[in-house]
């Protein structure tokens, strides 16, 4: 009786673990948007933009750790998430200095700081979500595109949201499915 109730406890306690981080991707995806649609219609005020979002990428990495990983790897995780995100920020700040310095355009500058923090996000999220990873990938590939396409925003914004409602139901089928195993195995 008493295994059944700290059970069901533990499974839900690891569904606000999932929650949380599900929460935290959906908030990312929505700034992240945000500031593609700033790097679009005024690239001058994008590098700003993209520079903040350094420090909003290591909180959420933290949040992320924090729910997912023991107290005690939580410290040594702290000290790796600021030297990655301290290392991004200086890059994007040697990418202002390029554009102070006229070698970069205000175009080419909000393309360069995507494919940055695109490369930061997706090796951070080998350290700590699958799925950070991908919000990474699909920041590098919003910058490739932005060079193709005028107005890349719309594809952008359409095909993250395809890329979320598949992440979502292909993680609601493992689950089931695995629910569904450990069901049958008892």
């Amino acid at each position: 009786m008493i295994q059944g109730k700290l059970g069901g406890w533990f499974t839900s306690f690891s569904k606000r673990k999932t929650l949380i981080e599900d929460i935290i991707l959906l908030v990312l995806l929505v700034l992240c948007l945000v500031g593609m649609a700033i790097t679009n219609f005024s690239p001058a005020r994008s590098y700003r933009y993209w520079l903040s979002m350094t420090a909003v990428f290591w909180v959420a990495g933290m949040a992320i750790v924090w729910s997912k990983k023991p107290e005690h790897k939580v410290r040594a995780v702290l000290l790796v998430q600021t030297a990655h995100w301290l290392a991004t920020a200086i890059a994007v700040i040697g990418v202002f200095v390029l554009l102070n310095t006229g070698r970069l355009n205000y175009e080419t500058t909000g393309l360069v700081l995507l494919l940055v923090l695109g490369l930061a996000v997706f090796l951070d999220g080998y350290r700590i979500s699958w799925r950070l990873s991908l919000l990474g990938i699909m920041l590098g590939i919003s910058s490739i595109l932005a060079a193709l396409v005028e107005q890349y925003i719309w594809i952008i914004t359409f095909g993250s949201l395809a890329a979320l409602v598949a992440i979502i139901l292909w993680e609601r089928f493992w689950s089931r499915r695995t629910l569904l195993r450990e069901q049958k195995l008892k």
